[in-house]
């Protein structure tokens, strides 16, 4: 399963349906500029209110909370359903959530509505992905899955720039109603695209569709260097197969966490979305305006700063989704997490010196170093987390193994995104230490549990967790174009 293989039409299924990646990066982060808004606090009384950082920290919790029920259920949806109808499920529940929040009357109507927006977007997070892995070819998977991190990245970029643009406009309500409806629309427009686009063959095998399976596979993996579609063929057989040796396993919540290899891949994948978020990134984008606000910042300046700290990722998920082929899943993540720590620790001594003297130089370099945080992050960590956690579950548990790794990234969000507010007001810069230290111990395990999966096939990658594996072998009879095929089963030994 060698050969790169990858033709416009597959990179372009890929790409239209990461505008369910790029609903969620919208979503997530538009509450950062919105809680700057003037006619935000105005219409909802934050600044007179006593509890006002609790208010804000169930905001962003009970939002959370909906991403985490939302991504646990989504492997249920996508089992049953199929990866496409639950990525349609999954958008009209965004489109409501959106639309009601910026319709929202009140502070109890304004909250509510944040869960739904974030059950929404928590399955996106997880069937995204998932859809993507399952058809991209083995060499591009990297580059074509990273284009989920990207697009999160273009929604947390478009929501910091659309939220500072409208600080400027002057009619009240439209300064954060309208920011919050445009969540509504990448999410209506593939709630509609995703109707016509094709289904995860993988997902179509073992349900028994193999011929439509094929049909898709080829289409996926047209080639004109490969007239005969050997390639796909190969992917094909090799899907089948593996799906024959997986099948009679019928895998139960209890297995996956009782059987050895599917016990690590859970461990692994749980451990890399709970360790991207014990950075500190997504608290530091959301709570971003808020931060700088206490460095001494004006208003504008808070949102401008926060819109060209987010743009800084961007750039960095671009270059992380070409070259995470080229550098690997592990190495990548272990450069960006040391350079965290790094940058956490010089942020937590500029902090402290600006708490303690009050200095401009201090909190610019507070500033600088947030800024050093999210290009190690950026550049090595936020697209490669999805790409990872992404290939490591073999088809038959691929939702299941997902949905528990997702479930990873809102739990440590719902924890500390609750906490935020109320940490940073009372212990200040000592909540970056929660962050510093959790860092270090997460990225030990890297360097001796975690394998890596670069250019394998999702069929190979089971080898990796002694799994068993099928083999698929092509020869030439002679016969012209005409190939036969053996399917050889291993039982690859423990190592």
């Amino acid at each position: 399963m060698g050969e790169k293989k990858r033709n416009p039409y597959n990179v372009a299924v890929v790409a239209f349906v990461a505008l369910g990646s790029l609903a969620f990066g919208y979503t997530a982060s538009i509450i950062s500029t919105t809680l700057a808004q003037p006619s935000f606090i105005s219409y909802f009384s934050l600044a007179t209110r006593s509890d006002t950082t609790a208010i804000e920290g169930t905001m962003n919790g009970l939002y959370t909370a909906g991403g985490f029920v939302g991504a646990l259920i989504s492997s249920w949806v996508a089992e049953r359903l199929g990866r496409k109808k639950s990525i349609f499920v999954a958008c009209v529940t965004a489109t409501i959530g959106g639309a009601l929040q910026a319709g929202s009357v009140d502070l109890a109507m304004f909250i509510f509505v944040r869960f739904i927006s974030g059950f929404g977007v928590g399955m996106m997070l997880v069937l995204i992905p998932l859809y993507q892995t399952e058809i991209s070819p083995p060499k591009s998977r990297g580059m074509m899955v990273g284009i989920h991190g990207v697009c999160i990245t273009v929604g947390y970029c478009s929501s910091s720039w659309v939220g500072f643009g409208f600080y400027f406009v002057n009619a009240n309500g439209a300064q954060w109603r309208l920011p919050l409806a445009i969540q509504a629309i990448p999410s209506l427009i593939l709630s509609i695209g995703v109707l016509f686009l094709p289904e995860s063959p993988r997902w179509l095998i073992s349900k028994g569709n193999v011929d439509q399976a094929f049909n898709i596979i080829q289409r996926l993996h047209r080639d004109e260097t490969d007239p005969n579609d050997v390639f796909a063929f190969r992917e094909f057989e090799q899907i089948k197969e593996q799906y024959a040796i997986d099948k009679d396993n019928e895998v139960s919540w209890k297995e996956m966490f009782v059987k050895p290899s599917y016990r690590k891949r859970l461990i692994i994948g749980f451990t890399v979305m709970f360790a991207s978020q014990t950075t500190g990134t997504t608290v530091i984008n959301n709570y971003g305006p808020l931060l700088y606000g206490d460095l001494g910042f004006d208003t504008s300046k808070q949102l401008l700063i926060a819109s060209c700290w987010i743009t800084l990722a961007l750039c960095g998920n671009c270059f992380n989704a070409l070259t995470v082929d080229r550098i690997g899943r592990v190495r990548a993540l272990q450069i960006g997490w040391c350079g965290d720590i790094l940058a956490l620790i010089a942020e937590c001594v500029a902090l402290s010196t600006y708490q303690r003297t009050g200095t401009r130089s201090s909190a610019i370099a507070s500033v600088a170093f947030l800024f050093v945080h999210i290009f190690f992050f950026s550049f090595n960590v936020d697209a490669t987390s999805y790409v990872y956690i992404a290939e490591i579950f073999p088809t038959h548990i691929r939702a299941k193994g997902m949905a528990a790794s997702i479930s990873g990234y809102f739990l440590s969000l719902l924890i500390y995104l609750e906490a935020g507010p109320t940490a940073f007001a009372n212990i200040q810069w000592k909540f970056y230490l929660l962050f510093l230290i959790g860092t270090c111990l997460f990225v030990i395990p890297t360097f001796f549990y975690f394998p890596e999966t670069k250019g394998l096939s999702l069929e190979e990658i089971n080898r990796l967790f002694d799994d068993k594996v099928a083999d698929v072998v092509l020869y030439d009879t002679g016969k012209g174009d005409e190939k036969e095929q053996a399917v050889v089963e291993k039982e690859v030994a423990a190592t």
